[in-house]
Formats: structure tokens, C-alpha cells, sequence
């Protein structure tokens, strides 16, 4: 909440000090910090400087030494970190752990961001306190009180993903979750939150009781699997033993009838929570709410009208085939076909691959044929379905079929169901395992394969290792397209819509000498235009020759014998 500064405490910047604003401060602090280090006497010199500077962002002095050395670190092609700022302090890296609290503080009242990568923080000051920083201006907590529940839980949202960036670590997100819902006590959901007796439970609890609420109310989803919820166990506690406690029902917010374990159905999925019916049918009366079965927009559906238009340049053979492809997925085509193929006896779904090599465009076809034939993408993340818990990835790939079947029924045209890198989910089936991990990716193949039987759709598989594709798997795509890397014409095509301003002599060159694939020419591509923005120069045949070579790997073999 924001602190509201008595005239008694207001500061009066004395008419001597020069270029008096937050930046001149903070720059004086630093100079004189880093020269003579931290100290009484350094404070006392700078006592000036620290009072408008505290006063400005509502900070102590300690924060404000530390925040001067952050933003002089601020546009650095690396954040400073903390052995940086111990060196800045002149103190030890033991010595310095009691500053990691002021540190923690400017991340509370979001000033700075930490971020902690394999156990290292750095830091670095966020942008909406670097601009009134500049601005000369105060910046303070926002005052969040008065909102809406809709408001509100907009705010969990942002909130929710702040952690997810590591800007804010789990004791911030529950403290701000809780000072959201005290400061909006007018609000039912607020109400029944704290007349539930949620606080009364673990700070665990409350946060995966919170972010159940937040799924619940932003994305329609009632259950969620365990290994999002868990991501919010305190890192001091036992997370498998927390598990096993959920398991067995026990948690205390399991007692009180506020989570239940997740299902569809009639069956009970202990691997799965959600919220008890007493709360999903009282505590959001305020908002206008969906479920995900309702939900019209999925969050790994891209629309066709978010897709940017590119120019693909294809060999002759693989032009005529995506042309084709095109015009079968034209949708007053497409339910034409379908009809007929019914009427015939005949299955109507249509599974289609693209293969070859890395870099050939099997994913951007796919991306501007959904464009062209004005349908949306349901992405598929494969490794997202593989999980180490039995029975986990045999539930996802189940539900990413009954995704797609609901958004075809919704959909006027179907939309296409997309398995990106396919191969590593549709490679050949295992026999006589005793494995688990084989057993489950069997048993997730002979589910596919089931579903690709009868999909009444659109499914496109990419892969760069056919080869390893189960021969069940091959038989079930009707159309199987390749793209082989491009000929040396179309390269040139290539090289000239990607990269204007050469010769017409230089393209052809570049196509006839690199055997690039078009991705591999997109790269060369990106590094010239770096170039120019780093240099102001514009692309010439030797730097892009340059870049050409640095595309391609040097064999590293030596020569063995006598």
C-alpha cells in the first residue's frame, strides 16, 4: 500500500546541492561508494543525496546504494550480480549476505528484478521504476484498493506471471495475492476467501488454492494436472512428501473441502486437482465465468489471422504438392470432399506429413496454409506430453484429442491439429518391454493411432527423421510430402527476396556456390542485418560470403594412420 509522507517528514534539499534529480543522486552515490566503499562517513557525505533519493522511491539508504550500482548496470549486455555487488560494497560475498534483504525489498516494491539462474541472482531495475527514475518522479506501490473481482484477478494474473519470470519469488506472490484480496474487502470473492479459513493453512496451500482460483477464473480450466500446482510448494519444504500428503487427502485444505482431487467422468485422478464445488459455485458469483469445454479460445490455438505472411519458394515437384494441399484445405472445398468421402464409406479425416531435412520450411508451410485457407494452428508441444508419472502422458495425449474435437464442433472451419517434431512421439513401437517409460510411449502410440483412424479433421506432422517413423504411423498420413533442400534456382529466389540490394550477379552466385537450406539462409540473413545495425554499413557480397562460411560446420575430423 502506498505510504503517505507527513509534512514533518518532508525533505528540504538545500539550495547549494547542483543538478539535483533522482539520476544525479544515484550517480553521486555510486562515484562515491565505489571510491571509498560503504561507510559512516561515506553516508554522512552523501546524506543529501539519500534523503531525496529515499524520499523519491520510498526507499532506505541501504536500498538506495545498492539500487545507484544495479542501474549503473542497468543497459550492460549482462546484469550485475551479487559478488559485483559486494565488490561495489568492499565487503566479503559472506559479508554481503546481510544486503540481500534490501534486495529483496526493491523486488517487493518492484523496483528491481531478481533472477536466479542454477542458483546465481542478478539483477537488474524494472522498467516502470527505471522510467520514473529518469522522469525525476516518485514511485511508489501502486494503491490496489477499490478494484473489481474482474480487475482483480487481472492483477493475479500479472502477478502469477511475474513469478513465472522470476521477478518475484513464492513469499512475494503470496504476500501481494493477500494484500489484493484484504485491500478489496468489498468484493465477494474477497469475502469468501476470508471467511473459508484458507489462512488458516500452509503458505503452500494457500498459493496452490489461489493459483487453482486464478486458473479457474482465467482460463476456465478446473483441473490441473500436479505438476503445475506443485511448482508453488515452498522451496524449504519436501515437495514428493507434499505430493505424497495430497495423495493420501490429508492436506488441510483438503480436510476443509476446498480442493479435491481432479476427474472426468467418475473416475478419481489422484494426479490432479480442483477446486470443491461449495467454492466453484460461491465464491465467483460476480463474474461472468466459462469452463474449458465452453472455451473458445485455447491457449496453444494461434488464429490464422495472427499469422505473418511469408513467401516460400518451393522445388517444382513440392510447389505442385502444397499447391494441392491448398486448394483440398480451401473449406468450401474441404467440406465437399468430406461429404463425398462419407457418402462412400470412406474414412473423412485428413493426416498429412512434411518431412526433411532441418531448415526446408515444413513448419512455416504448415503456419501459410493455415493463413491461406483462413484456419487456425491447435499447437501441440510433444515434449509436453511425456511425463515421468504413469499414466500422465496416456491423460494429456487423450485430452489433446478432446481439445481438437471440441474446437472442431465450435469452429465453423476445423481448425488444424499440429504435431511439431512428430518423430519423437510417433517413432517406431517398442516389443517385449518391460520398461515403464516404454510401456507408456507405447501405449500414447496406440492411442494416436486410434484417434488418427477416426479424426474427423486436419492433423499435420512434421518431422526430420522419417526414417524412425512407426510403419502403422506411415500408413494412416494420406499425403506425405518432402522438402528437400532447394535447388540452386530457387536458392537464388531466396537469397534475392530475403536480402535486397545486391547485384543480381551476386545472388545467382550465392545460390549456385552454398547449398543452404532456406533456414540456413534466413540465419546468414539475420547476422548481416545484425551487422548493419551494429555498423551502420550495409550488407556487401564479401561480409555476406563471410557469414555464408561461418553458417557452415568445419569438419573437425583428423586424418588417422602411418
Amino acid at each position: 500500500m502506498k505510504r503517505k509522507t507527513k509534512k514533518s517528514e518532508m525533505i528540504t534539499v538545500p539550495c547549494d546541492m547542483e543538478n539535483v534529480s533522482i539520476t544525479s543522486c544515484l550517480n553521486r552515490i555510486r562515484m562515491r561508494i565505489s571510491t571509498q566503499n560503504y561507510n559512516e562517513e561515506s553516508k554522512e557525505t552523501l546524506k543529501n543525496d539519500y534523503d531525496y533519493v529515499c524520499s523519491k522511491l520510498n526507499i532506505c539508504i541501504e536500498e538506495a546504494t545498492l539500487l545507484s550500482y544495479v542501474l549503473e548496470n542497468n543497459y550492460s549486455f549482462s546484469c550485475c550480480d551479487d559478488e559485483d555487488l559486494a565488490n561495489f560494497m568492499g565487503c566479503t560475498n559472506i559479508q554481503f549476505l546481510k544486503y540481500r534483504k534490501y534486495l529483496d525489498s526493491l523486488a517487493y516494491k518492484r523496483i528491481v528484478r531478481i533472477t536466479n539462474n542454477m542458483g546465481k541472482c542478478s539483477y537488474k531495475v524494472l522498467k516502470n521504476a527505471c522510467d520514473a527514475i529518469i522522469e525525476d518522479r516518485s514511485f511508489s506501490e501502486k494503491d490496489f484498493s477499490g478494484l473489481t473481482t474482474d480487475d482483480m484477478f487481472s492483477e493475479f494474473r500479472k502477478l502469477f506471471q511475474s513469478y513465472r519470470n522470476q521477478e518475484i519469488n513464492l513469499n512475494m506472490l503470496l504476500q501481494d495475492l493477500n494484500m489484493l484480496i484484504d485491500v478489496n474487502s468489498q468484493n465477494k470473492y474477497s469475502q469468501m476467501v476470508k471467511k473459508c479459513g484458507i489462512r488458516n493453512c500452509s503458505h503452500s496451500e494457500q498459493r496452490i488454492f489461489l493459483y487453482l482460483c486464478h486458473q479457474y477464473v482465467s482460463w476456465g480450466k478446473k483441473i490441473i494436472p500436479h505438476h503445475h500446482f506443485m511448482d508453488f510448494v515452498s522451496e524449504s519444504e519436501d515437495k514428493q512428501k507434499f505430493f505424497r500428503i495430497f495423495q493420501a487427502g490429508k492436506h488441510k485444505f483438503q480436510n476443509m473441502s476446498l480442493v479435491k482431487f481432479g476427474g472426468e467422468d467418475g473416475f478419481i485422478d489422484k494426479g490432479t486437482a480442483m477446486l470443491n464445488e461449495k467454492v466453484t459455485e460461491s465464491f465467483f458469483s460476480e463474474l461472468d465465468l466459462f469452463c474449458d469445454e465452453e472455451l473458445d479460445v485455447h491457449q496453444d490455438l494461434t488464429s490464422f489471422e495472427n499469422i505473418t505472411e511469408r513467401q516460400l519458394f518451393y522445388n517444382s515437384v513440392e510447389e505442385q504438392q502444397v499447391k494441392q494441399l491448398e486448394e483440398l484445405l480451401i473449406d468450401e472445398h474441404f467440406n465437399g470432399i468430406q461429404t463425398r468421402l462419407e457418402e462412400m464409406g470412406m474414412r473423412k479425416g485428413f493426416n498429412i506429413i512434411l518431412y526433411g531435412a532441418p531448415g526446408t520450411g515444413k513448419t512455416e508451410t504448415t503456419l501459410q496454409l493455415a493463413r491461406k485457407t483462413q484456419r487456425d494452428v491447435l499447437n501441440i508441444d510433444v515434449s509436453n506430453l511425456k511425463s515421468k508419472w504413469v499414466g500422465d502422458s496416456e491423460k494429456a495425449i487423450k485430452g489433446v484429442f478432446k481439445t481438437y474435437k471440441n474446437l472442431c464442433k465450435k469452429k465453423g472451419c476445423k481448425p488444424i491439429l499440429f504435431f511439431n517434431e512428430a518423430d519423437a512421439i510417433f517413432g517406431k513401437r517398442m516389443e517385449n518391454v518391460d520398461s515403464p517409460v516404454a510401456q507408456m510411449l507405447n501405449s500414447m502410440q496406440n492411442i494416436i493411432l486410434q484417434e488418427m483412424e477416426t479424426l474427423d479433421g486436419i492433423m499435420i506432422a512434421t518431422t526430420n527423421l522419417h526414417a524412425n517413423l512407426d510403419s502403422a504411423f506411415e500408413r494412416r498420413f494420406i499425403y506425405k510430402i518432402e522438402l528437400e533442400k532447394p535447388g540452386s534456382e530457387v536458392r537464388t529466389k531466396i537469397w534475392r527476396s530475403m536480402l535486397p540490394g545486391l547485384a543480381e550477379e551476386d545472388y545467382t552466385e550465392l545460390g549456385r556456390q552454398y547449398n543452404f537450406s532456406g533456414g540456413q539462409i534466413e540465419n546468414v540473413v539475420r547476422k548481416s542485418t545484425v551487422d548493419y545495425i551494429l555498423t551502420g554499413n550495409n550488407p556487401t557480397m564479401d561480409v555476406v560470403c563471410k557469414f555464408s562460411e561461418e553458417e557452415m560446420f568445419k569438419s573437425n575430423v583428423k586424418r588417422v594412420g602411418f
